[in-house]
């Protein structure tokens, strides 16, 4: 008996060739689904989520809205917060800091349904409310790191007072 090629067991893929694959799905217009490692979509999409991509074909993006792009040597899945010059700025909404620029040539990808991991109604990232309170978010980002830091001098004092 011949073994299966899917035998049910996970299998490890570097980055490159997982997002070759993706990319190759979306030229021929599929959708793709994807799950989203790491924190950088807190609170809104979660490590171990997904979320529905279809291709970029260099429509205009509205402001608000997740995408798939490459930046420099890495794929980050991020929200479109701003445009400077021709470069198109992301920040992930778990980032208090960080952006990136990247050119429209490096957008692979718009999400517009969002899977939690835990379950539940899935979640229409492309509407308008969606897109405002992932903007909101980011322009409090300023609150966000302050509130962040009270948080560690508030945690930390109370350790030294017991």
């Amino acid at each position: 008996m011949s073994e299966s090629p899917n035998d049910g067991k996970a299998r490890i893929i570097s980055n490159e060739d997982y997002f070759a694959e993706v990319q190759r799905i979306l030229r021929e217009g599929k959708e793709v689904r994807i799950r989203i490692k790491g924190n950088s979509m807190t609170p809104f999409i979660k490590d171990g989520d997904t979320v529905l991509l279809r291709g970029y074909q260099g429509e205009r993006l509205a402001l608000g809205c997740n995408i798939l792009a490459k930046d420099k040597d890495k794929f980050v899945f991020h929200r479109f917060v701003g445009k400077k010059n021709d470069l198109y700025i992301l920040a992930g909404d778990g980032n208090l800091v960080l952006r990136e620029y990247v050119k429209a040539t490096d957008i692979i990808a718009i999400a517009y349904l969002h899977y939690p991991q835990a379950g539940g109604e899935v979640i229409k990232i492309d509407r308008k409310w969606a897109k405002f309170r992932g903007l909101v978010w980011y322009h409090i980002r300023l609150l966000r790191r302050v509130l962040t830091k009270l948080k560690l001098i508030n945690s930390s004092t109370n350790k030294f007072i017991k």
